[in-house]
């Protein structure tokens, strides 16, 4: 069920989004819903990533296991030329 929240603007950044709104011919509950909603697509996938990182540096610290950087090199230069190489492990 949709719910509503406020937020306190001031007048400078209600004059931006008006504008933007203007520029974009939609209404300014669409531009912030629009900002929202990229807002938290982009936090959600750094705190995913965030947690991977953390995760794999765990490993590697309970294994000692990594993977070579010439051999990481190789790979990203077969992706770079358009060869889909697998991850190398």
């Amino acid at each position: 069920m949709p719910a509503t929240f406020g937020v306190k603007l001031d007048e400078t950044t209600q004059q931006r989004l008006r504008a933007v709104a203007k520029g974009l011919d939609r209404a300014p509950h669409w531009v912030i819903k629009k900002a929202l909603l990229d807002y938290l697509d982009r936090e959600e996938n750094a705190l995913k990533e965030r947690e991977e990182d953390e995760a794999r540096w765990r490993r590697f610290q309970e294994t000692g296991r990594a993977i070579e950087q010439e051999r990481v090199m190789l790979w990203l230069d077969a992706l770079a030329t358009g060869r889909g190489e697998p991850c190398p492990e």
